[in-house]
């Protein structure tokens, strides 16, 4: 048996820069995997089966996952998945695609196929534009579908509270309502230098999502939870993917995990660090 971190993963800038010519959406964003995580547990089994409470089943992303790495490496073999959830789903954290990540890193490792990283990522572009991300973790700058990754090296973690209202936001309806609006194309530069140097208040100045307005007028309890983080004393606020999910960097670790305390009576609220 594997096991396998599958870390949720955080926008810190996302903008829309345009269509690509197969009809979807092109991005610039960078993305960090942080604390918060499911566990992911995989055995070699005849056939593939998936058990994730409610997400159980073939439409799990997960189950994909294993389907495609047996078909793109022509293994003729199987896989029981184990999924312990605590990323919320539909938040635009990369909940799914994480578990994917992880299944895929699990096989290799399982089957002994050592597709190394490159070869991973290139199985998991097909099940989103995510998960080529989410196999390798840590910090990227990432352009196109999410497929071009430049990694950002950190010195030091930041410190969050990931908040998330109960409702959730589907990805593709999101998308659907942006193509109502248009956005000018912030760089992430700010926030890269930010990154490189560990500055808090620096990638908090840095923050943009173009998201954040359409899914604030779609979820007004997003509103309400960004505007709790900053009461708490975040030093800025973002949404994560196209939500409904947002969080805040906090200056240390104590201000995050006390901002934790203050909001889960109220929304789900948990702390989370930078994984690197």
């Amino acid at each position: 048996m594997m096991t396998e971190k599958a870390y949720a993963k955080l926008n810190l800038t996302l903008s829309i820069t345009g269509r690509l010519p197969d009809g979807y959406h092109s991005l610039e964003t960078v993305m960090q995997t942080v604390s918060l995580c499911d566990d992911v547990a995989v055995r070699k089994r005849s056939g593939i089966s998936v058990s994730c409470g409610a997400l159980s089943g073939e439409n799990n992303l997960a189950y994909k996952a294993a389907r495609v790495f047996f078909e793109s490496t022509g293994i003729k073999g199987g896989a029981e998945i184990e999924i312990e959830k605590r990323i919320p789903v539909c938040g635009g954290f990369g909940g799914g695609s994480a578990d994917a990540a992880a299944v895929l890193r699990a096989l290799d490792s399982l089957y002994g196929t050592r597709l190394g990283k490159d070869g991973l990522c290139r199985i998991a572009l097909t099940l989103g534009a995510d998960v080529p991300f989410l196999v390798q973790g840590g910090t990227a700058l990432c352009t196109g579908k999410g497929e071009n990754m430049r990694r950002i090296e950190c010195k030091t973690p930041l410190y969050y509270c990931v908040c998330a209202p109960a409702e959730g936001a589907s990805t593709a309806r999101m998308f659907a309502e942006s193509d109502k609006y248009s956005f000018y194309i912030r760089q992430s530069g700010a926030m890269a230098d930010a990154l490189m140097r560990s500055d808090p208040f620096a990638a908090a100045r840095a923050l943009h999502n173009d998201f954040t307005d359409i899914c604030g007028s779609l979820f007004p309890s997003t509103v309400l939870c960004r505007a709790a983080l900053m009461t708490c004393g975040a030093l800025g606020v973002s949404l994560t993917g196209s939500g409904s999910g947002c969080f805040g960097i906090f200056a240390d670790e104590a201000s995050a995990k006390n901002a934790e305390s203050a909001l889960k009576k109220d929304f789900y609220a948990v702390f989370a660090q930078s994984v690197v």
